[in-house]
């Protein structure tokens, strides 16, 4: 009996160093406003979700496994701080879950994780759902965007930081967006036509930052004509920050959206903020995207106004207000477009209103 408590002993004093190399930590967003707003024949009034940041319980954990190397792992949810609903229903992890290995060459990942086009958001606003550049790649279904476009399940990536220099590369196996339930033969695809890869390349120094991606995503609509294309997306941004105001822009093109033949766009945004005594920041951001697609060409406008201030290192209060000008043929914004005579997106009648919010919220971060 003594011998095994002994044994216990010395074992527990060796595995002791190992337990203290490894951590794990929980953070999150909790970030909710009041709106009113109006698209069309649709009204809003009500509590909104993510103005600045969207709403995320996440785990984050690193254990040094010697000689330079961690393993690495994130697990992160997104819900609805309003309805307490998840962010996409079914998916218990929606924002990221990967797991991987680090080093001082950089990390290697599998899982659901964010692809190199999801941080080149160059707005003022720095990817808010509020700001136009994220109103208008989300609602043109664009991979280069801070939306659930860029998050890309089943893939491998690496990322690695060097003198300020960020490289980021991402290979899916089999993307969320470019399927279609339910239709004919659509699980009877090879392998490799619905994989998604992207590469990136971000250079920060001081209050200058650039970037650069290009993202493809493979489609392959069994029995949809005209709509098996690959859509190709590059998009570069730059920002600089003089101390007195913040100046941001930012310009990206997509071929084949959706996989639709010609069915492409130009996206550009141009922003600025500027800080109101130690605490507070003016921000203003503009957005215009151009569409290029067989029999309709619409236009939609983009901007936003917003104030921030910093009531803590964690919490933001702010206030926001964004108007989305949309062509016929559009119907884009932070509030769903409503029409009392049903037109759909492929009646010559659809959309065409302004979309417009105003937000009151509050953001927390843990």
């Amino acid at each position: 009996m003594q011998k095994k408590l002994i044994a216990l002993a010395i074992a527990g004093l060796v595995s002791a160093p190992v337990f203290a190399q490894s951590n794990v930590t929980i953070y999150g967003v909790a970030d909710a406003f009041v709106g009113f707003g109006k698209h069309g024949d649709a009204d809003f009034r009500g509590v909104g979700d993510g103005g600045l940041s969207g709403s995320r319980l996440g785990f984050r954990g690193t254990e040094d496994l010697g000689n330079g190397l961690k393993a690495v792992f994130v697990l992160e949810q997104g819900f609805d701080i309003g309805t307490g609903n998840d962010q996409i229903a079914g998916k218990s992890n929606s924002r990221q879950a990967f797991v991987g290995l680090g080093g001082a060459f950089g990390n290697i990942s599998l899982g659901r994780q964010y692809a190199p086009g999801y941080f080149l958001n160059y707005d003022s606003l720095a990817g808010a759902s509020v700001g136009p550049q994220s109103v208008l790649s989300g609602g043109a279904g664009m991979t280069i965007s801070p939306t659930s476009n860029a998050r890309w399940s089943n893939s491998v990536a690496y990322s690695g930081t060097f003198s300020g220099l960020t490289a980021s590369v991402i290979y899916s196996t089999g993307s969320d967006f470019n399927g279609r339930p339910g239709n004919a033969g659509e699980n009877n695809l090879k392998p490799s036509e619905d994989d998604a890869y992207g590469v990136g390349l971000t250079y920060a120094n001081g209050p200058l930052k650039v970037g650069g991606v290009y993202q493809v995503v493979k489609y392959d609509y069994v029995g949809v004509a005209n709509a098996d294309e690959k859509q190709k997306e590059w998009g570069v941004g730059a920002s600089y920050d003089f101390g007195v105001v913040a100046l941001s822009g930012s310009y990206q093109s997509a071929d084949n959206l959706q996989g639709a033949k010609d069915r492409d766009a130009d996206l550009w945004t141009v922003g600025l903020a500027v800080p109101v005594g130690a605490a507070g920041s003016v921000h203003l951001a503009y957005a215009e995207l151009e569409y290029d697609r067989p029999g309709r060409d619409p236009e939609v406008k983009s901007y936003t106004l917003a104030y921030t201030h910093a009531l803590s290192k964690r919490t933001t209060a702010y206030v926001a207000y964004n108007r989305t000008d949309n062509d016929k043929g559009a119907a884009m914004g932070l509030v769903g477009y409503g029409s009392k005579h049903g037109y759909g997106p492929n009646d010559a009648n659809y959309g065409g209103e302004n979309a417009d919010l105003l937000g009151i919220g509050i953001r927390h971060t843990f």
